[in-house]
């Protein structure tokens, strides 16, 4: 593995130039560039571009997931829920590159970042137990159709839709950031109210 300095220098580099270019335009030679190395020096650490997208990915994600276990401090499963959310939304503002790479990019053809198709990522796991604490935790018996999955499909799709509008510019008339966070907050909490949750 390369030595930390130089691992992120590459992954940053890459995360940027693929988010300038996407995959078709990905080039092992212009990561090199930017960061002062060789190509040949890139192969040392990785084995290619597939290589380096996907440590880019997994590192976006590893980001991510050290922001939504602080949602873990809180203390009952609601309040772990709506923290997870809110973490979510700290995420996208903070690290908007890292945000864009792992969720708002068209992954297509060579080159791509890839989520297995076959699991979604563990980020979601993560959700899905929020939501299930939060269901096994809530007065009177459960309600038919109580799916912790579909549920938690519902509030990442409310979400990501939120933060993706916000991040391309098409939610400007909500203010800035801070009133961004208040409009955002009321929409989660009214679809959590929705779902029972």
């Amino acid at each position: 593995m390369a030595p930390e300095s130089t691992r992120s220098r590459l992954l940053a580099a890459a995360r940027d130039h693929y988010l300038e270019v996407g995959p078709a335009g990905f080039s092992l030679r212009e990561v090199a560039r930017r960061t002062s190395l060789t190509p040949a020096a890139i192969y040392r650490h990785y084995d290619g571009k597939d290589a380096l997208l996907g440590a880019v990915c997994a590192e976006g994600f590893r980001v991510f997931a050290s922001y939504l276990m602080t949602s873990l401090a809180e203390a009952t499963p609601a309040a772990r829920l709506r923290a997870a959310g809110q973490q979510y939304l700290r995420f996208g503002l903070e690290r908007p590159r890292d945000y864009r790479v792992i969720f708002m990019r068209e992954h297509e053809g060579a080159g791509e970042l890839r989520i297995d198709p076959a699991t979604l990522p563990p980020t979601f796991e993560f959700l899905v137990d929020r939501v299930r604490d939060s269901l096994g935790a809530r007065p009177g018996r459960p309600r038919r159709g109580d799916d912790p999955r579909a549920c938690a499909l519902s509030i990442w799709a409310h979400v990501h839709g939120l933060v993706s509008l916000r991040l391309a510019g098409h939610l400007a008339e909500a203010g800035d950031d801070r009133a961004f966070t208040a409009t955002y907050t009321r929409s989660v909490d009214a679809l959590l109210a929705g779902l029972g949750l």
